[in-house]
């Protein structure tokens, strides 16, 4: 009977002292952590974009460069006219190989 009480005040104790405030800290910081994800609206994934390589005519020359045509005409002037885009820069110095003599060859706009 005495090995009873003792468990009883311990558990009361226990259930006061320690358990209470613990319980009440982390359904305080659940409802915190959850408040963030149900406002927020899920983002989509987005893909990158593949970077392009292009065929250029810049200053009476066939270049391959990832640059925009905008990029191209800040570093070369307004003297630059566009081809071919490709994902790959090996296909785009075989197109200017077949079309134009290969990278470097003369071309005009």
């Amino acid at each position: 009977m005495q090995r009873f009480k003792i468990a009883a005040i311990i558990r009361a104790g226990f259930h006061r002292g320690f358990y209470m405030p613990t319980r009440h800290a982390i359904m305080l910081a659940l409802a915190a952590l959850s408040i963030p994800a149900v406002s927020m609206p899920p983002q989509k994934a987005q893909a990158l974009e593949p970077e392009k390589y292009t065929v250029y005519c810049a200053n009476d020359h066939i270049e391959v460069s990832f640059w925009e045509i905008e990029q191209m005409k800040v570093r070369n002037g307004s003297d630059v006219c566009q081809f071919q885009s490709y994902t790959s820069y090996s296909s785009a110095l075989n197109f200017a190989q077949k079309n134009f003599g290969g990278e470097g060859a003369s071309c005009s706009c």
